[in-house]
This record gives C-alpha cells, sequence and structure tokens, in this order.
C-alpha cells in the first residue's frame, strides 16, 4: 500500500518470514521445510485443513516457499494454477489470491488496473466487512495494480473520514494502522488501540474480550508495530515465549488449544519472529 517505497507489502512480509527462518537452527529450518512440502498435492497446489486444493492456502504456501528459498515447490504451484481462470473461484479472497501468486511466479502476467481489482471485490464480497474490503482491495492493488496514484489519493481520503465502529479484530485494527502510516496519515491513536489487544503472558489477541492470544493477531500485530516504529522492547519477552510454546513438528499453531498443523498459523509464527528480530 506505499506510495513512496517501491517494495509491496508482500514482499515485506515474506522477507520478515524469512528473517524469521534464517533465525532458527538449521534442525527445525529443515522440519519446517519438510512441512511446507508435505502440504503441497500431487498436482501443485496447497491443502486446507481438510485435505483440498485451496488457492487461500496455496497463497501461504507460495510466501512461505520463497521464505525458505523452495524453487520446485514454487514451479509446481505455477503449473497448479496456470489453468486456474479468476471467473471459476467463488469468492474475492481466492480471486486476490490467485492474482498474487500468478504476479509473484509469472513475469508475463499483466498487472491488473485498479478498477478490475476493486470490481472484483465489491462483486462477491458484499457480506464482507467494509475494513476487510479496503485492506483486500489495497493490498492487491500496491502488488499488481496499474496506475496506482489516483486510488492511492481516493484512500487517503476514505481512511481520514473512516472511524470503524463496533469491536473490530486485532488483524483489522492493524492493517488501518499500516494503511495510515503508509499514507502519511496520523497512526498514533490507532497504534495505541492496537496495544490493548496485547496479551499479559504474551502475544496479542483477536478481540478485547478474548483472553487468550493468537498466531495470527500476534504475527500481524507484531509486523505493524515493528513497522511503525514501535518499541518492541516490552512486549518481546513473552512474545517469544508465546511463539516457541506453539511451535510443534515443523509448523506454528494457532495458539489457541487446536493442534492441528496449517501453513496459515506457521507463516504468522514466523512473521511474528522475524518481526521481534527486525525491530532489534
Amino acid at each position: 500500500m506505499s506510495r513512496r517505497n517501491d517494495t509491496p507489502v508482500c514482499r515485506k512480509l515474506v522477507a520478515t518470514v524469512r528473517s524469521g527462518f534464517l533465525a532458527l537452527d538449521e534442525t527445525v529450518q529443515n522440519e519446517i521445510r519438510i512441512f511446507i512440502k508435505s502440504q503441497q498435492n500431487e498436482k501443485g497446489g496447497f491443502v486446507d485443513r481438510a485435505g483440498n486444493p485451496d488457492l487461500y492456502y496455496s497463497l501461504f504456501g507460495l510466501w512461505l516457499s520463497l521464505a525458505t528459498e523452495q524453487i520446485e515447490i514454487q514451479n509446481r504451484l505455477k503449473n497448479f494454477v496456470a489453468d486456474i481462470n479468476i471467473s471459476e473461484s467463488k469468492s474475492p479472497v481466492e480471486d486476490l489470491a490467485l492474482l498474487l501468486i500468478k504476479s509473484e511466479l509469472d513475469s508475463n502476467h499483466k498487472k491488473r488496473g485498479v478498477f478490475s481489482i476493486i470490481k472484483t471485490v465489491l462483486n462477491k464480497g458484499r457480506m464482507i466487512e467494509l475494513s476487510y474490503q479496503f485492506f483486500l482491495i489495497s493490498l492487491v492493488i500496491d502488488a499488481v495494480g496499474r496506475n496506482k496514484g489516483l486510488y492511492y489519493f481516493f484512500a487517503r481520503i476514505w481512511l481520514f473520514f473512516y472511524k470503524p465502529k463496533g469491536n473490530i479484530p486485532c488483524s483489522l485494527n492493524a492493517a488501518l494502522v499500516y494503511a495510515r502510516k503508509i499514507l502519511g496519515l496520523n497512526a498514533r491513536n490507532m497504534q495505541k488501540k492496537l496495544e490493548t489487544f496485547s496479551v499479559e503472558r504474551g502475544g496479542f489477541k483477536a478481540f478485547e474480550t478474548v483472553k487468550t492470544a493468537d498466531s495470527l493477531s500476534t504475527g500481524v500485530a507484531l509486523f505493524v508495530l515493528m513497522e511503525t516504529a514501535y518499541d518492541l522492547r516490552v512486549v518481546a519477552p513473552g512474545c517469544l515465549d508465546f511463539i516457541q510454546d506453539n511451535y510443534y513438528g515443523g509448523a506454528f499453531l494457532s495458539g489457541d488449544g487446536d493442534q492441528t498443523k496449517d501453513l496459515e498459523y506457521t507463516f504468522y509464527g514466523l512473521l511474528a519472529l522475524g518481526s521481534l528480530l527486525k525491530d532489534e
């Protein structure tokens, strides 16, 4: 979502995940590589928790394969998505995941017009909360959009007046903090709001009403706080304990008691670790 930095947010996320990965010892790195490879089916797609090929999980598989430099996995994924048409997907999340995957793996993949991307989200994502729609649109426009200047202009105006209401989750609060900072708006009040999601024992929770931390909220919150020059030293010890406690056999767990291993939480676990290390 940056106008002032040519590095897309997706690339920053992958670089931060790689920092977390490289901080681990060789044995753990090999466990993670093996786990990532195990989540890719014979056709090249990454599977969801039910074992079915899924574009959303394939995006996390791509990002993790980039962070761990597994070229063979990327080549197989490229073959998997080559014949998938965006009209076949059922949700804007799948549409945008497909766009991000193809743009990363195929240097000849054409960039999409800003209004085409917005239309994709609005047509299939009418039931999605407004803040999340904005986040999805901005993430993809930042990575694959053409002529982004006009979008940034209107996004800055919208963010200036937008006041989120209700019990919005930590992850969306973090996304809005990051967007405001990147677009040159004051983000201090929302950054303070993000602090309230911190759990004393370590990590960040999804909602203020929840008592336990989770890996998604922790990874996203730490990345945004690190990127917006927040001093993470106070929360770092507890967060490191939380990250360590939720590593299991090549993957990071959700942190909320679920013992299922998957790509998404492995990504967020490494993102959290990398954010703490880059902050130092």
